[in-house]
């Protein structure tokens, strides 16, 4: 509020400077006091774009924690977007405040320059609140997409604990572990998404959890010679996991950063309009060496 008010003083004391300038003339005194009126708003415009370049800089880095959990670590990305749209929202003052401070620029440099065009907005009102309700959005589908990834391993944790309890001849544990690992796959089957490589994890998640339950069905009949026949192919299929891991990497990877990007290059476009302003301004610091 006080660099609000300092603002719209700086856009009074322009006018004054223009009444001088036009009754007087052109003068020495005159021409000096619109610089000097120039450069202290210039000051004034500046800081009030680096408080709102700050501002954005932090909810940026919090977007991009956010699209980093997508495709790793154990926490949701969820709360580090709506925390980014918590900093926009805080910044929508330094916003209002940087917009009235241009606006007092502008009207000292017509003070002094009469032809001069104004500087536009670096940030248009509503811009902020329109990132953070996208942010919002991105929330929603990248904790899905942080919790398929997760899905997916506890389908194969699920599998390898049913391995180990085989082994300790606990066929009560090891039908548990496939039921767990049939219903993980279950909610990745169903997840409502276009990615190119995503069915190359399913098939051969599916075809190893059928390898499985074919081997718990065979080891609870005493199918000694069809459990063995059962553990060859899920051995063989194993050997295809590592390709279909990469194969969900790559699917994770790619729907997420997708997920990510618009809100990501908004707020990464914010950020150069914002230093493109300050460039700008800054040619006006130098107004009282004219």
């Amino acid at each position: 509020m006080i660099r609000t008010r300092r603002a719209s003083f700086g856009a009074v004391a322009a006018i004054a400077v223009l009444a001088a300038v036009g009754a007087g003339g052109p003068g020495p005194a005159a021409r000096l006091a619109a610089d000097r009126l120039v450069v202290e708003q210039a000051r004034l415009a500046d800081a009030a774009l680096a408080d709102l370049e700050a501002g954005i800089g932090v909810a940026l880095e919090a977007a991009r924690r956010g699209a980093a959990r997508i495709v790793s670590g154990d926490e949701p990305p969820g709360p580090q977007w709506r925390a980014a749209a918590d900093h926009l929202a805080a910044s929508e003052p330094r916003a209002a405040g940087a917009r009235a401070a241009r606006r007092a620029l502008d009207a000292a440099r017509r003070a002094r320059d009469p032809g001069v065009a104004d500087s536009g907005e670096a940030v248009p009102p509503g811009e902020l609140a329109s990132i953070g309700a996208q942010l919002d959005e991105t929330a929603v589908a990248g904790n899905a997409f942080a919790e398929m990834r997760w899905r997916a391993a506890e389908v194969t944790d699920a599998l390898q604990r049913a391995l180990a309890a085989l082994d300790a001849g606990d066929l009560s544990r090891a039908e548990g572990a496939v039921e767990e690992a049939r219903e993980a796959f279950a909610d990745i089957e169903a997840w409502e998404v276009d990615l190119v490589t995503l069915p190359v994890w399913l098939q051969t998640a599916d075809a190893m959890i059928g390898a499985m339950e074919t081997i718990v069905a065979a080891t609870a009949a005493g199918d000694a010679q069809g459990a063995a026949r059962s553990a060859d192919a899920f051995a063989d299929l194993a050997e295809a996991g590592a390709t279909a891991d990469r194969a969900l990497r790559i699917a994770i990877s790619e729907g997420g950063s997708a997920v990510a990007a618009p809100a990501l290059d908004r707020l990464a476009a914010a950020l150069t309009a914002i230093r493109e302003a300050r460039a700008e301004t800054a040619e006006s610091l130098g107004a009282g060496d004219r």
